[in-house]
């Protein structure tokens, strides 16, 4: 009985020996891949980077997803020693397929964090918009849009296609329509609309008649739109400048248009999403937030009297930095130069930095954080020429 008992107690030991010597590795290899991690520091609105260590029957694992295949060659080189299971799925993964592009199939599609509809609005993505398939959960899919900005779009909202067809329409013929609102109708004659129509609409252009483009959308859907404000695609892309006066008239025509939540259209529009809306029209592709937009571009020294702004410049606004806590922006605006600017805050509208001003905003100018310029400075980090993106 006495040995009985012994050889029971040694054999518990063993076993509490054991998971304790592999729950001391496992905290050893969670502060190496968080150190990995937070050396890597990856924007996770842009890049997807899920990783975790596991148990599993006795050994550690590696689980979750990337959709950078150079950052997991790197972790698992410096976890090589550790005898770790790779078990890291590879974006995009198997539920994807072939088709691993898509094309926006609707004048504005809703893109949000998280798959169903009831989950907070992302961004927002406009028809003819080539984006990046993820991966597939039910009828959504995770896109990265063309500004990196990663989310979910549900099935109706895009069509996917496989690489040579994205060839295929990176080829076609295509049109973008450069008004406010349009109609696609079934005939020539407008009797049965096919789709609306806003602005930065992207289609294939099939044939033409003196007034009407017939047009093809991603889906196969046919129809007809009158040639009013539509421009040949590629002549779009590779003539347009931006300039400080075709910047100030857009933004001032968008007066009054309201504030929405993860809005990028000239419909409704949050404040990064304004931005965006009016240097994409003027050929520039941007960082799709705030947070993101005042990263990049030349910084702007506001002295004397913010005398060195000029109208296109990025205005931020948020919480200073002190010794006590980091900075964050959370909003920004449009200049008009100067001490006037425009923004999407309620409604698009106008405020100045003068206290004299009838649209002075105290508010606005105690947070205000910085100043950068975008036009000029097209071949700097996180500010693409659309003609100089490989999606286009």
């Amino acid at each position: 009985m006495i040995k009985m008992i012994s050889k029971t107690f040694s054999a518990l030991i063993i076993v509490f020996t054991a998971i304790s010597c592999n729950v001391s590795k496992q905290d050893e290899v969670n502060s190496k891949l968080n150190n990995f991690t937070e050396t890597l520091n990856p924007e996770l609105r842009e890049n997807v980077w899920k990783i975790k260590v596991v148990e599993k029957n006795g050994n550690l694992v590696l689980q979750g997803e990337t959709d950078h295949p150079e950052w997991k060659k790197e972790l698992l080189e410096q976890l090589q020693p550790e005898n770790i299971t790779d078990e890291i799925i590879l974006l995009p993964d198997s539920t994807v397929g072939e088709k691993t592009m898509g094309l926006i199939n609707l004048s504005v599609a809703n893109l949000r964090y998280k798959p169903n509809h009831s989950a907070e609005m992302a961004t927002q993505a406009w028809l003819g918009t080539p984006v990046k398939i993820l991966k597939k959960q039910d009828d959504w899919f995770l896109v990265q849009t063309p500004d990196k900005y990663i989310s979910w779009v549900d099935g109706d909202g895009i069509e996917l296609i496989s690489e040579i067809q994205f060839t295929h329409w990176k080829n076609a013929d295509k049109i973008i329509f450069t008004g406010e609102d349009q109609s696609v109708y079934n005939t020539e004659n407008s009797e049965i609309p096919v789709s609306d129509i806003t602005m930065g609409n992207i289609l294939e252009k099939v044939d033409e008649s003196q007034s009407f483009f017939n047009v093809k959308f991603p889906d196969g859907r046919s129809g007809f739109v009158s040639k009013k404000n539509w421009v040949d695609f590629n002549r779009f892309k590779n003539e347009i400048i931006p300039d400080t006066l075709t910047i100030h008239n857009m933004a001032i025509k968008l007066t009054g248009r309201p504030y929405f939540w993860g809005g990028t259209s000239n419909r409704a529009m949050d404040c990064s999403g304004f931005i965006k809306v009016i240097y994409f029209m003027n050929g520039l592709i941007l960082a799709r937030d705030a947070s993101l937009q005042t990263k990049y571009g030349e910084l702007i020294d506001i002295e004397p009297q913010y005398s060195p702004i000029q109208t296109g410049d990025l205005l931020f606004f948020g919480r200073k930095e002190t010794e006590n806590q980091p900075e964050k922006v959370t909003h920004v605006a449009l200049s008009l130069g100067g001490t006037e600017y425009i923004h999407a805050s309620g409604r698009i509208k106008q405020n100045s930095f003068n206290p004299e001003s009838y649209i002075y905003s105290e508010y606005r100018k105690n947070s205000f954080v910085r100043a950068r310029r975008i036009i000029g400075n097209n071949t700097r980090e996180g500010i693409v020429a659309i003609k100089e993106h490989p999606w286009y």
